[in-house]
């Protein structure tokens, strides 16, 4: 399909958001393509309990892809890791503009369909333990390209770095480069970050109804899409929004938010980046709220320590939200990557 034409965003759009578009080819150039679910038994990390675990999976379709090559049936699959307060549909239109590959979205306990821990605290290293397992008993034959967006590219280098031989690569789209409280040279970054902070903690220590209210508040959650959101088109901007409003709540119950926010606050991927012994692709933003481009340049250096090849791409004009913003141009970046790793996933 053609590369859809930008729609123009008046002032108002910004405090009324006008509805999402309901055909979401006008922002990727892709057919949306629908999942299916699937549910798989994980061991709580700490005691051992089975959980369910819940992953969206899309087919391998029959779809050309760009270069003009047939994509199904000779790639291995994309296993894609949300981040914090998501749930599958924040890679959905990553996933419309990948067509024709085999893609597993899992949700992370306590998100989207994915219950909470029964036992364990939701930690980087309990997630990653949990997916782990979750991928384990897909019984993929083949080795993945492991993806993962924010806070799951914290998880999805924990799960490279435990079994680097599982995976063929790693993209990290938007990487927590650096702890949010101590975020690069910007006060004003710094500043919003220790704002959520207290967000969070007081939150946790409110009565209940009232604690869940406030952290499920529609104008907190729109005040937050709108300080991120670096889009010029309408149709993005409406859609960005109505995800957030539809599915940045979907979360277990409060302790699980609280337990995730410190998980995602505390650790960076510059934590394992010395371990990472496979080949990486890093995607940032060069305006991103949660991570500067010195940081991500350092953590690309640290990584080339171990690993075989190290990218890092920095897309200009975009923050934090490139999964929603720059979905075909994410998607287009991870189908080279891909393509130049093919060798190392046949010789496996």
């Amino acid at each position: 399909m053609a590369a859809p034409r930008p729609l123009p965003i008046r002032w108002r759009d910004r405090l009324l958001v006008p509805p999402a578009p309901r055909d979401t080819s006008v922002i990727t150039g892709f057919p949306a393509r629908t999942p299916e679910r699937l549910l798989v038994e994980i061991p709580d990390p700490l005691s051992g309990r089975a959980t369910p675990l819940a992953v969206w999976h899309y087919p391998p379709g029959m779809a050309a892809d760009p270069a003009g090559s047939d994509a199904a049936g000779r790639r291995a699959p994309i296993v894609a890791i949300h981040g914090f307060r998501g749930d599958h549909h924040g890679l959905a239109l990553l996933a419309d503009c990948l067509p024709g590959e085999e893609i597993f979205l899992p949700e992370l306990p306590g998100f989207g369909d994915s219950p909470a821990f029964p036992d364990a605290e939701h930690t980087v290293a309990h997630y990653a333990a949990a997916l782990g397992s979750a991928v384990e008993a897909l019984g993929l034959v083949s080795r993945p390209t492991l993806v993962g967006h924010s806070f799951g590219t914290v998880i999805a280098s924990h799960l490279a770095m435990a079994a680097p031989e599982r995976w063929d690569g790693l993209v990290l789209l938007n990487p927590i480069c650096e702890p949010a409280l101590t975020a690069d040279d910007s006060t004003a970054k710094v500043l919003m970050s220790r704002i959520a902070a207290g967000y969070y903690e007081v939150s946790a220590a409110l009565p209940g109804r009232l604690g869940h209210a406030v952290l499920s508040s529609p104008v907190v959650v729109w005040i937050t899409g709108t300080v991120m959101a670096k889009t010029s088109d309408r149709h993005t901007l409406a859609y960005l929004h109505d995800q957030h409003q539809n599915y940045f709540s979907s979360f277990d119950h409060r302790t699980v938010l609280v337990e995730a926010y410190r998980a995602s606050t505390t650790g960076s991927v510059l934590d394992v980046a010395e371990h990472l012994r496979l080949p990486v692709l890093l995607v940032a933003g060069a305006d991103d709220e949660l991570g500067s481009v010195r940081g991500q340049r350092k953590l690309a250096r640290r990584i080339g320590r171990a690993s075989p090849s190290v990218q890092l791409q920095i897309l200009d004009g975009v923050g934090h939200l490139i999964h929603y913003e720059r979905a075909p141009e994410a998607a287009g970046l991870i189908r080279t990557f891909r393509s130049e790793t093919e060798p190392s996933r046949s010789g496996g």
